[in-house]
């Protein structure tokens, strides 16, 4: 118990003293990075381009999982992953003279904040992808409906799709980007985010068809067509898959706890632990707390690998 309160204190002192420091010199690190971020865009510095590309992964990150895209979001993520890692090191390593145990775990926690974006994001993909048919078939037929202008038609098709939520957020961000583009650079990232939004192959083809139709002119009615052909072919393979996958991480789901209660009966049973021991084991001393942070960390990891799995994107 002493252990555990004595850790308590050390996250509560570390915690203030990080959070002393970026509202002391925070403002001025925001204004740095804004500042070098705009650098950067004049295509004066070539040497931080791998930085540039970095940024620019977490802010479209933020923007699909959360709708956040502003600068100071990036920063304030960057600065909470960080904040994470330097506190977990710290008390792993006062707990324990193992520097590299302290750094791969610290490192791993650290990356927890990035780790349930992708998950969040990636159920988002996954919900979005169910809704290809619904999008495609009306998005075609408002492209009939208004003579072959795409604009238009992405348009319409957003006040359309009420049952589909996740495709009317994108399309929305869409033609925002096509109406605002200046050139065909920032037209395609327009539509590179609408593809993200899904991440499948069926986004890919819609977002070069749609391309072609805004710059270009192109009618895509015979393609959009294949493309809602080919998702029909595939339906009724993709909600098997689904029912299967479901089964599997409902019992999987149940197993990770068991097996943690079991090591518990186990431990009383054949090593003769009282439950007051195990738990004095578990949370008084320095490796049964590394151990659990270890156990945490990538149980919450494994659930985000199967709530990824546990339902396939609806796509080729």
């Amino acid at each position: 118990m002493t252990k555990i309160i004595e850790i308590a204190v050390k996250v509560i002192i570390y915690g203030m003293f990080f959070a002393g420091v970026w509202l002391f010199f925070g403002r001025y690190l925001l204004r740095y990075f804004k500042k070098s971020s705009r650098y950067n865009k004049s295509g004066k510095d070539t040497k931080n381009k791998r930085y540039s590309l970095f940024m620019a992964h977490i802010r479209l990150v933020l923007h699909l999982s959360l709708g956040k895209s502003k600068d100071s979001n990036v920063y304030i993520f960057i600065f909470v992953s960080a904040f994470i890692f330097l506190l977990s090191f710290f008390i792993l390593f006062s707990l324990s003279s193992s520097g590299l145990f302290s750094i791969l775990v610290a490192t791993l926690l650290g990356s927890l904040p990035y780790i349930i974006l992708r998950v969040r994001l990636a159920g988002l993909q996954i919900e979005g992808s169910y809704e290809a048919e619904s999008l495609i078939a009306e998005l075609t037929n408002m492209y009939r409906i208004n003579s072959l202008n795409m604009i238009a038609a992405i348009d319409g098709t957003i006040f359309s799709l009420n049952s589909c939520p996740h495709s009317k957020r994108s399309l929305f961000h869409l033609s925002l980007a096509i109406k605002k583009y200046r050139n065909t650079e920032e037209l395609q990232y327009g539509i590179d985010s609408f593809v993200a939004s899904t991440g499948t192959e069926w986004a890919r083809l819609l977002g070069m068809n749609i391309f072609e139709s805004v710059v270009n002119g192109t009618d895509v009615q015979v393609a959009l067509d294949d493309i809602l052909s080919e998702l029909k072919e595939i339906k009724s393979i993709i909600e098997r898959d689904r029912r299967a996958n479901n089964e599997a991480f409902t019992m999987v789901k149940f197993v990770i706890p068991a097996v943690y209660v079991l090591s518990i009966y186990a431990a009383n049973k054949f090593f003769g632990f009282t439950l007051q021991k195990f738990f004095n084991y578990q949370f008084s001393t320095a490796l049964g707390i590394k151990f659990f942070m270890v156990i945490i960390a990538l149980s919450i990891i494994s659930f985000g690998a199967m709530f990824i799995l546990r339902k396939p994107k609806f796509d080729y």
